[in-house]
């Protein structure tokens, strides 16, 4: 996933890594809010202006509606000025950077929580809040909508300026009970002295939804844990659940991105929390480039688990870990950047078998360069049905026809044994049949999957947050490229914007709209 200020330097094309989503989040699964059996995407357009309240941030909905897959009709927009909605939008706020979904009251209707990492509480510019707005089967609502952050009580710390409280999220169910819960990263977090060291809270469901009951409050400092809180090691940057041994219950992939290992500078690392019972538990694991039976090793700033995502790549009934370090120098290339697989098992993740992606993998499309960021942006879904999850890839920099920053997307399907560079497709608005024409558009810098179309095949959202429309720079688009046997294909694509017919509102200058997508 890219930063914030990234986004905002397009000019330059290279960026410090971001926040949200997921992000990710989790498996990158489009929600259905309204329970018809269609996946629905909320679309993040975290710059736009509402009203005269500059960069305060909206949502935008759309809704599966048939066989065509993503329609107009019924979308919806909203922002901390809609009805119902707690608090009102603010300057800066930046509402939408970081969206996920699940069902947190188990009513069969899928409930999206919502990042502003830039809300001012309590006097604090830049703590952060989350909302969280509900499904019926007429869509989401504002009725019972909440909106939590660290001065919530009941809800451990407090909230301090620049904490970016919500900049990353995923959903999982952790303790097992069939209410999906939510982990809510603070990446710029000071705990106690040491600087931007970074925490992860976790809200758990119920009948009622998401609540403080049982709040967790995790850090490098927490008992149990592995490693300890360094400044600036960014804990809780990214994150993703999945359930890695299979016991019933997820388990989360904690990103701390510019963790430093041994003398290796923002090397990154990667920490596992397990489900149980009870919530997610201090028996952990840490990944780093220097873990054995790992490809490569650590070295400065390859930013080991900017990114991360979440699936069953081999079908065997453990989810299995994507880690994005899209820093990291392949021969002469600069910052072209990897992305390893760990693989699931009865003992949890493991090494063995793990694997390591990059573009002068044999048989993967295209060829390494210097700055493309392979692997900045990560999600996860089954886009031929065959029971196997495949892994989507976002090569935000990557260079098309000359134009710097164009951006792509690699889809590596699954197989029985591991995932597999046989049918390796390249996306990028060049291919054939692509809505929309190769331009610096950031292409792949958000993704998010989900069966739009009710096909039983996954259907992939790609965000080109840069999008120039109608000479309205970084205004922002998303295209949909939908599934098929033989993996994602052209036929049926589609390009939303802020100006697609039946969409409220209107594509105005960095807007960003499809800076960031429901996970």
């Amino acid at each position: 996933m890219l930063s914030s200020s990234m986004r905002l330097c397009v000019g330059t094309f290279l960026v410090a890594a971001l926040a949200g989503v997921a992000e990710q989040t989790v498996r990158a699964a489009g929600g259905d809010f309204d329970g018809d059996g269609f996946a629905d995407l909320a679309v993040g357009a975290p710059f736009e202006d509402v009203g005269s309240v500059a960069d305060a941030g909206i949502v935008h909905i759309l809704y599966g509606l048939n066989s065509a897959g993503l329609n107009a009709s019924g979308n919806q927009q909203w922002s901390q000025n809609s009805g119902g909605i707690v608090d009102l939008s603010e300057t800066g706020d930046q509402f939408g950077a970081s969206l996920a979904i699940g069902d947190f009251d188990d009513d069969g209707f899928d409930d999206l929580v919502i990042g502003a990492p830039e809300e001012s509480v309590n006097g604090q510019p830049g703590a952060g809040a989350i909302h969280v707005l509900y499904g019926t089967a007429n869509g989401l609502r504002s009725t019972g909508s909440r909106q939590y952050t660290q001065a919530t009580s009941g809800v451990e710390d407090n909230p301090n300026q620049d904490d970016n409280f919500g900049a990353s999220l995923a959903v999982g169910d952790f303790d097992g009970d069939g209410y999906d819960d939510v982990a809510v990263g603070v990446s710029f977090e000071d705990v106690g002295f040491v600087s931007d060291s970074g925490a992860v809270h976790v809200f758990y469901g119920s009948g009622s939804g998401l609540g403080v009951s049982g709040t967790q409050y995790w850090n490098q400092d927490s008992p149990g844990i592995l490693d300890q809180c360094e400044a600036g090691d960014r804990f809780g940057f990214s994150l993703a659940a999945g359930d890695f041994n299979n016991d019933g219950r997820d388990d989360l992939a904690i990103g701390s991105h510019l963790e430093d290992v041994g003398a290796a500078v923002n090397a990154g690392s990667v920490q596992v929390l397990y489900g149980s019972p009870g919530g997610l538990t201090s028996t952990d694991q840490q990944w780093t480039q220097n873990t054995a039976g790992i490809a490569d090793a650590c070295e400065n700033s390859d930013l080991f688990g900017e990114s991360l995502s979440t699936g069953d790549y081999n079908n065997d009934g453990f989810d299995d870990l994507a880690i994005g370090a899209p820093f990291e120098t392949i021969g002469s290339a600069d910052n072209g950047g990897v992305v390893h697989v760990i693989y699931g098992s009865s003992l949890r993740l493991r090494s063995t078998g793990s694997q390591y992606w990059h573009q002068n993998t044999a048989g993967i499309a295209d060829a390494l360069a210097d700055n493309e960021l392979f692997g900045s942006e990560l999600a996860t879904g089954d886009f031929n049905n065959d029971g196997r999850d495949d892994l989507a890839i976002g090569v935000p920099l990557q260079e098309i026809t000359g134009i710097v920053g164009a951006g792509a997307v690699h889809i590596i399907l699954g197989s029985a044994n591991r995932l597999t560079a046989t049918g390796n497709q390249f996306w990028h608005q060049d291919s054939a049949g692509i809505l929309e024409a190769a331009e610096a558009d950031l292409f792949g810098s958000a993704l998010a999957a989900g069966d739009f179309d009710n096909d039983g095949k996954d259907d992939l959202a790609i965000g080109a947050g840069n999008e120039t429309i109608f000479g309205q720079t970084a205004c922002g688009g998303v295209d949909v490229i939908y599934g098929a046997v033989g993996g994602l294909t052209s036929n049926g694509d589609q390009f939303w914007s802020q100006n697609s017919a039946g969409i409220n509102g209107v594509a105005e200058a960095n807007d960003q709209f499809g800076a960031a997508l429901g996970k």
